[in-house]
């Protein structure tokens, strides 16, 4: 297998090479105070000198197997392989064999040393490809008790289209996915850019052979997401969080 080259440092070149029914079980987020908010230091620190991630993403097999659930581990890592975060998914365990990638789930985002710094809830939403049935939303909390924004897909007839919001629903970014979301012989790219259209980066999903696609990409698969530097490690996270929907929106098998 070739080694992929390294993601693009400008976020507005095109990518070429990269390497519930809420789920009853689940405990419920609460928000934070004010006061409890601004004496606490962010948990995101580890984003902000970043400017690109790669994420590999690993199915849990024993869970399968042995009836456990469908669930994915992801790795988080900069460009010269350094873990900034692993993420857990959890679920009930039916979920995942009946729902497949439309599954209501929560992510947890634990650092290096172990600690969550970043929960990602996603209710269940049935959503068709082509009418507006339900679409798609997730909350981002960090810490786990304080909501930082929300990734929310709009219907559209074509192509993909999500929007990010701050916790004051203020619109951050777009995202607008290619016509043909497959990922056959090439790269997709996913453009983020502002509501006034600035570009500020791209999440891209990488094709990694005919060997791979027919199969490996059940149990593994390799996609990265490059933005500014200068972003808040906060918009930073939210870009993340949109960038392990659109996993599982159209790559989770």
């Amino acid at each position: 297998m070739t080694q992929a080259a390294p993601i693009p440092a400008v976020p507005g070149h095109v990518f070429t090479d990269l390497v519930k029914g809420p789920v009853s079980s689940f405990t419920p987020v609460t928000q934070m105070s004010q006061k409890q908010v601004e004496s606490e230091p962010s948990l995101l620190e580890d984003l902000s000198p970043v400017d690109r991630l790669l994420i590999t993403k690993r199915l849990r097999v024993k869970s399968v197997l042995f009836l456990r659930g469908k669930k994915n581990r992801f790795f988080v890592r900069t460009p010269d392989h350094n873990l900034v975060y692993t993420v857990e998914e959890e679920n009930s365990w039916w979920v995942g064999y009946f729902c497949y990638g439309l599954r209501p789930l929560q992510l947890r985002v634990m650092n290096s040393l172990g600690l969550e710094v970043m929960r990602i809830n996603r209710p269940y939403a049935c959503t068709a490809r082509v009418l507006p049935c339900q679409l798609q939303h997730l909350d981002v909390f960090s810490p786990p008790g304080r909501l930082i924004g929300t990734v929310e897909q709009q219907w559209a007839a074509v192509r993909p289209l999500y929007l990010i919001k701050d916790e004051n629903g203020r619109e951050l970014f777009w995202i607008r996915g290619p016509f043909i979301t497959l990922s056959l012989f090439r790269d997709l790219e996913f453009p983020m850019q502002r509501p006034d259209g600035t570009l500020v980066g791209s999440t891209c999903k990488r094709w990694q052979g005919i060997l791979h696609a027919l199969f490996f990409a059940p149990i593994t698969d390799r996609f990265g997401v490059a933005f500014e530097r200068d972003l808040t490690v906060e918009e930073k996270a939210l870009l993340l969080a949109a960038t392990l929907l659109i996993d599982y929106m159209y790559y989770d098998v």
